[in-house]
């Protein structure tokens, strides 16, 4: 145990459960900076394309608030 009365290593959890859930949440807010990343320089491409790349950050968005809400209720993602 560490020095706050928690497990070493972070929060505490049954099986490591805090460690994935810090995993997932980290590979939501990256999968989120990739895609707001394309907006980048969308002043310098056509307008026809603009829509593809609010769609992709739209669905990108999308699944982290789905990940964040799994995590927060605890479910396993087999419902939606």
């Amino acid at each position: 145990m560490g020095s706050t009365g928690q497990p070493a290593g972070g929060e505490p959890g049954p099986g490591g459960s805090a460690d994935e859930a810090t995993r997932r949440v980290q590979e939501a807010e990256e999968a989120v900076r990739r895609c707001v990343g394309g907006l980048e320089g969308l002043e310098d491409i056509p307008v026809s394309e603009h829509v593809a790349r609010f769609d992709a950050v739209h669905e990108a968005l999308t699944h982290a608030l789905n990940q964040a809400d799994e995590l927060l209720s605890g479910s396993s993602g087999s419902g939606s």
